[in-house]
C-alpha cells in the first residue's frame, strides 16, 4: 500500500446498495399505506439482492410510473445512479422524491448536498445540508449531521478562496519527466537533481533527473534514468526521499522478510556516483505492524516525518515524526498531533530544508475538497495551526505530493487534473506566491583538505544556530571526491563544526540575512592533523564586551572542543587568549588571560582532568590580521588552543 492509493477513486461495490436499498424499503411509511407499492419495492429489493440492477432498476421506473406520488421509488433510483456516478439521473430522481414529499427521506437532502457539493454547485448543496440539518432530529444520525455541519464550513470557505484565488501557472515537466504512467512523490536535492516515484506494470520503481544546466531559467530536466538496485529491487518499494545533501534515500519496502508490518521504511546510503548501500530497516522504533510509509528527511539529518496507519493515531492515517539518536538509534515515533493530524487522511508530508514549513495533504481539514495540500509553520519545535495553500493549487480534485526548491521559490507536484498530462499523474511546477514560501536556504559546498590534500575519509559537518544552540543541518563528505554539500537557512548567525577522525576539528561562524542573493556559498575547509604543536583559531567562542564572561552562543564549540579531548584522552592543550591593540595594553594583557582561564574553568567542570589544560594570555602581542580596520580587529580578539602534548 502505497501513495498511489490515495489517487484512484474506490469504486462502491454493488452489495453495499442492498442494505441501503432495504433501509428504504423498510423505513418507508408510504409503503405501509401502499400494499402493491410496497410489493413492488419488495421486488426490486430481490432483484437488487441477487445483483440484477438491470430489473431491479426496470421495477423501480415502473413503480414511477403506476404510482408517480410514492417517493421511495425515487430515493432508491437516486441511490442507485448516485452509487454508480450517474448524477446527473440521481439528481432527477432525488428531487422529484423531495417535491413529492419534502420531509419524508432526509437523507435525500444529504446525498444530494454531497453530489451538487461534486458538481460545484455550491448554493444548492448549501442549501440541502443546511435542511438536514434544520430537520434531521433522530439521535441514531449525529454523526451525518456533525458532517453537514461540516460541509457547511467547507462550502463557505471554498466561495470565499474562489473569491479570492492566490497566483497559480503550472507548467508541465515535460516528456524527460513524465510518460504514461503514474508519477508522484517528487524530491529535490541541493545539487538540482530530481528523484521520483513511478508506477509502472502494477509496481513503483524510482527514477532521477538531472537539471539541464543549459536552461537554468527554464526549470528543465534532461532524460530520466532508472536507479540502480538497490535501491530499486524484486520486491515492492516506492515513497522515496532523497536528503537534500543527496547522501540518504528513504523509502518503503513491503512485504520484506525482515520488516514488522506491511510496509516499512528503510534506508540506503549513497556510496559512488550511483550506487547505494543496501537497504537497512530503521527499526522497531519507527516501523510498525502497520504500514509506514511517504517518509521526508529533514536537513538536519536526523529529523524524519513520515505516514502510518497504525493503531492509537487520529484517524486513518496520521503523520509522525522520529529523531536519529547519537548512537544511531531511532526514537520511538510520536504522533504529530491533533494540530496536524484528523479523523480523516493525512499525507505526503514535506519538511522543507529550512525545518521551519511543513506541507502535507489531508482530506480532513478544511479544504476544497477531496485531499488538499496545506502548510503549518514550525517555531521552535512547535506547528501552527495548518493553513490551506489556495484555490486554485487546491481544487476538488486531489492535491498532493507537493515539494519546494531549497530557495523557496517554487514548488513540484503531483496532479492528473489538467489536459497536457503526459500519463495518468504528472509532475507540475509553479512559482509559489509569497505568503506560502518557507525561509529560503542557501546551498553551502567545497572539499575538505587534510594537511592541505584531499584523501578517502569523511568529515563529519554540523551547522548550528548560535543563538538556539540547535542543529539545523548537518551532513558527512563525500569520501570518493572529499566534496560535501548542505543548506544554511537565511537570516541567522551560525557556527560551523568540522570534524574527522585523527584531526582537529575546524569551526567557522558566519551569518546569512535575507539580502543574500547567491544560490551557492563556497567554502573549502582545511583540517591539520592531530600533533604537537597543531594550533586551532576558536571562532565560535564569545565574551561579553571588555568581559571573560562565556556566551551562551559559545555553547556549541565548548562542547565541540570536549568531544575533541573526551574522544583524545592522551592529549593536553594549550588554551591562549588573545586581544586588537585598542586601549590599555596591560588591560588587555589581563583580560586575554581571564578569557583564557574561563575556557579552561568550563572543561574542567565537564570532567576534564585540570593537567591536560594549560590556559595563558598572549594580549595584543601576536596578531593574525591589520588591527587598522574593524574586520582585522574582530580577528585578533580570538581564542585558540594548541597541542602541547599528544601521546
Amino acid at each position: 500500500m502505497f501513495y498511489y492509493i490515495f489517487f484512484i477513486p474506490l469504486q462502491i461495490m454493488k452489495k453495499i446498495l442492498i442494505f441501503i436499498f432495504y433501509i428504504c424499503v423498510t423505513a418507508s411509511l408510504f409503503a405501509q399505506h401502499n400494499d402493491k407499492a410496497n410489493q413492488m419495492m419488495d421486488k426490486a429489493y430481490e432483484y437488487s439482492r441477487k445483483g440484477n440492477e438491470k430489473k431491479c432498476v426496470e421495477t423501480l421506473l415502473e413503480i414511477t410510473q403506476k404510482y408517480p406520488d410514492f417517493p421511495d421509488a425515487y430515493s432508491a433510483l437516486g441511490q442507485i445512479y448516485c452509487s454508480n456516478d450517474d448524477y446527473e439521473k440521481a439528481i432527477i430522481f432525488y428531487e422529484k422524491g423531495i417535491e413529492i414529499s419534502p420531509k419524508h427521506d432526509l437523507n435525500s437532502y444529504y446525498r444530494l448536498g454531497k453530489m451538487y457539493k461534486q458538481l460545484a454547485n455550491y448554493t444548492k448543496a448549501k442549501k440541502c445540508f443546511d435542511f438536514y440539518v434544520q430537520n434531521e432530529k433522530n439521535a441514531k444520525y449525529k454523526d451525518r449531521i456533525a458532517e453537514c455541519r461540516k460541509e457547511l464550513e467547507n462550502i463557505d470557505f471554498i466561495q470565499k478562496s474562489i473569491e479570492n484565488p492566490v497566483e497559480f501557472l503550472p507548467y508541465n515537466l515535460g516528456k524527460n519527466v513524465n510518460d504514461t504512467n503514474y508519477q508522484y512523490l517528487p524530491t529535490l536535492t541541493l545539487d538540482e537533481q530530481l528523484y521520483i516515484t513511478q508506477r509502472e506494470n502494477n509496481k513503483e520503481k524510482f527514477y532521477f533527473c538531472k537539471r539541464d544546466t543549459s536552461q537554468m531559467e527554464n526549470f528543465v530536466w534532461l532524460p530520466k534514468q532508472k536507479m540502480p538496485y538497490p535501491p530499486n529491487n524484486d520486491e515492492n518499494v516506492g515513497a522515496g526521499t532523497i536528503s537534500p545533501d543527496g547522501l540518504y534515500m528513504y523509502y518503503a519496502i513491503c512485504g520484506a522478510k525482515d520488516g514488522f508490518g506491511s510496509c516499512d521504511i528503510y534506508v540506503s546510503k549513497k556510496e559512488g556516483d550511483n550506487t547505494w548501500s543496501k537497504p537497512k530497516n530503521l527499526g522497531p522504533n519507527v516501523n510498525s505492524s502497520a504500514w509506514d510509509s511517504q517518509p521526508s528527511i529533514a536537513s538536519d539529518g536526523r529529523t524524519l516525518f513520515f505516514v502510518s496507519n497504525r493503531k492509537g493515531g487520529y484517524g486513518k492515517s496520521d503523520i509522525y515524526y522520529t529523531y536519529l539518536k547519537d548512537d544511531g538509534t531511532w526514537t520511538v515515533a510520536k504522533n504529530l498531533g491533533s494540530k496536524i493530524n484528523t479523523e480523516e487522511d493525512e499525507i505526503s508530508p514535506f519538511i522543507h530544508p529550512s525545518n521551519t514549513t511543513l506541507y502535507f495533504s489531508s482530506n480532513g481539514h478544511k479544504g476544497m475538497g477531496g485531499m488538499d495540500i496545506f502548510y503549518s509553520r514550525i517555531n521552535q519545535g512547535k506547528f501552527s495551526d495548518p493553513i490551506n495553500i489556495g484555490y486554485p493549487i487546491n481544487t476538488s480534485s486531489d492535491e498532493t505530493c507537493l515539494v519546494v526548491s531549497p530557495d523557496a521559490t517554487y514548488a513540484v507536484y503531483a496532479s492528473d487534473r489538467f489536459e497536457d498530462g503526459e500519463g495518468k499523474t504528472d509532475l507540475y511546477a509553479f512559482k509559489l506566491y509569497p505568503q506560502a514560501r518557507p525561509t529560503a536556504v542557501i546551498c553551502m559546498k567545497g572539499k575538505v583538505f587534510y594537511d592541505g590534500k584531499t584523501e578517502n575519509k569523511e568529515a563529519k559537518f554540523v551547522i548550528k544556530n548560535l543563538k538556539t544552540n540547535k542543529v539545523v543541518a548537518q551532513t558527512v563528505s563525500n569520501k570518493y571526491n572529499s566534496s560535501y554539500l548542505m543548506t544554511i537557512p537565511v537570516d541567522a548567525d551560525y557556527g560551523l563544526s568540522v570534524e574527522s577522525e585523527g584531526y582537529l576539528f575546524c569551526s567557522e561562524n558566519f551569518s546569512i540575512s535575507n539580502d543574500e542573493v547567491q544560490k551557492y556559498y563556497n567554502k573549502d575547509i582545511y583540517l591539520t592533523s592531530i600533533k604537537e604543536g597543531a594550533v586551532v583559531v576558536l571562532q565560535n567562542i564569545f565574551f561579553q564586551t571588555n568581559s571573560f564572561e562565556l556566551l551562551e552562543t559559545s555553547l556549541p564549540e565548548l562542547e565541540t572542543l570536549l568531544q575533541l579531548l573526551n574522544n583524545n584522552p592522551n592529549i593536553k592543550i594549550e588554551i591562549s587568549g588573545h586581544t586588537d591593540n585598542e586601549g590599555n595594553k596591560d588591560y588587555n594583557q589581563t583580560l586575554s588571560e581571564k578569557r583564557a582561564n574561563s575556557v579552561k574553568q568550563w572543561l574542567i567542570e565537564k570532567g576534564v582532568k585540570a593537567e591536560r589544560l594549560q590556559s595563558k594570555g598572549y594580549g595584543q602581542q601576536f596578531p593574525i590580521a591589520d588591527n587598522k580596520t574593524p574586520e582585522g580587529r574582530k580577528q585578533n580578539r580570538r581564542t585558540e588552543f594548541k597541542i602541547i602534548n599528544s601521546k
